[in-house]
């Protein structure tokens, strides 16, 4: 915020919305000690059953954010997920969308064999959420998810929307 003459001036830079996770550091924790242990005693029976954590601080859920005049507009690549098990919330300065994305194959008696702890597809549950960089409605909020995409696109409030101004000159 600049200052002039004892008045307050708000500036907006363009800086990117940032999402924040409280729990991603003990996500890279538990990453690095069973990639220790793993380097140790190869991977055991039972790091295969504690399964995937990749929807915890994962970077593939990283929108891409775009701003005009009169929106904001999400785009997040979700394949493979149910539009059922997507929930988005909004108010008027934050979104959070959470969803669970199921393995794409189950049956009673199968046994995943995979080399390492990580798969190409991460599955359980996910939440993120975001701090708006302006206010919204959130009445107004639209969602598609087509072809594995959620494109989330959110009104801006009226009150800041930009104006356009007539300069009238006199002659």
């Amino acid at each position: 915020m600049a200052r002039n003459n004892g008045n307050a001036l708000t500036v907006r830079s363009n800086e990117n919305v940032v999402r924040w996770n409280p729990w991603a550091e003990f996500d890279r924790m538990h990453r690095y000690m069973d990639d220790l242990f793993a380097s140790l005693m190869g991977y055991t029976p039972l790091s295969r059953m504690l399964g995937s954590t990749a929807f915890v601080g994962d970077p593939e859920l990283s929108p891409d954010v775009f701003e005009t005049d009169e929106e904001i507009v999400f785009v997040v690549p979700l394949p493979g997920i149910n539009p059922e098990d997507l929930h988005i919330e909004a108010t008027t300065d934050t979104i959070s969308i959470r969803g669970e994305r199921k393995p794409f194959y189950q049956a009673e008696n199968a046994v995943q064999h995979r080399q390492s702890l990580w798969t190409a597809r991460g599955t359980g549950t996910f939440q993120i959420s975001y701090t708006l960089p302006v206010e919204i409605n959130p009445n107004k909020v639209e969602a598609n998810y087509r072809n594995g995409v959620l494109e989330v696109h959110l009104p801006k409030a009226e009150a800041v929307k930009p104006k356009t101004v007539k300069i009238n000159v006199n002659k």
